[in-house]
């Protein structure tokens, strides 16, 4: 399995996968609840209720989360969630065995999974879950995870540092989404590719055309696909038909 972190630190050496798995790894991925902050009172009173509403509160996203670890995997196969898989397939016409990428909010590890099907990567995790980070190393597909607040930018990691990152059914907890996808462009190597998603309606209220147009004029990026909505969690009774995902495919300049 992995070598953790949780220092604000790059985890850029490879780790052999198979080798010796740290003591506590939970307990450890919890001594950096410092890191993780709150958004605002309002979005802390109403904590994370649902699925379909979401949360940009961190505190509350992680305690979400850290309940639904367990048993977040079957649930989502059980809702015919398909996002991790659909960019995996993407990303990996783009990139060759051997390189680097980052999951950003890789949770318990679906994308990662998805991944080493098509390709032989080195891929690292960070996500603000302990409970999920615990969970996707003992899959040990990741050479690397540490636990980190994704709102709080700059991410502990080098610039420059990846072929790709993918960040997959994260936006809609994050308050300042500009903000989060520029740090992505910093710390993807230029040439290397960004793949996100991100829900239909959410993309509307956010106004994400214009995001990623600005990104383009700042010459951060040139957008290479960007998809149709999709069925996102078709049988989940909130999402069904009504909420669906749009993924975006970027090149970094």
């Amino acid at each position: 399995m992995c070598a953790v972190r949780l220092e604000y630190s790059f985890c850029g050496l490879r780790k052999p996968r198979n080798g010796a798995h740290n003591i506590g790894i939970r307990e450890r991925f919890m001594l950096s609840d410092a890191t993780i902050k709150e958004s605002n009172i309002t979005d802390i009173k109403r904590g994370f209720n649902s699925l379909k509403n979401g949360s940009t509160n961190s505190k509350a996203i992680a305690t979400y989360y850290d309940e639904w670890a367990e048993t977040y995997d079957a649930t989502l196969k059980n809702w015919d969630y398909q996002a991790p898989y659909e960019a995996a397939a993407t990303l990996c016409e783009y990139l060759k065995s051997g390189d680097n990428i980052l999951d950003v909010g890789c949770g318990t590890g679906m994308f990662a999974m998805a991944m080493s099907r098509h390709l032989d990567c080195r891929i690292e995790g960070i996500d603000v879950s302990a409970a999920s980070l615990e969970i996707a190393d003992k899959k040990g597909k990741y050479d690397c995870l540490q636990r980190y607040d994704l709102q709080a930018t700059p991410l502990p990691i080098t610039e420059n540092a990846f072929a790709a990152v993918a960040c997959v059914g994260v936006m809609t907890y994050i308050e300042d989404a500009a903000d989060l996808l520029a740090d992505l462009c910093r710390v993807t190597r230029p040439g290397g590719y960004i793949l996100f998603t991100q829900r239909d309606d959410r993309w509307v209220e956010k106004n994400f055309d214009s995001l990623i147009s600005s990104f383009e004029e700042r010459k951060l990026w040139v957008p290479l696909k960007v998809s149709s909505a999709k069925p996102y969690l078709p049988k989940n009774d909130d999402f069904s038909d009504r909420i669906q995902v749009i993924q975006v495919l970027c090149q970094v300049i």
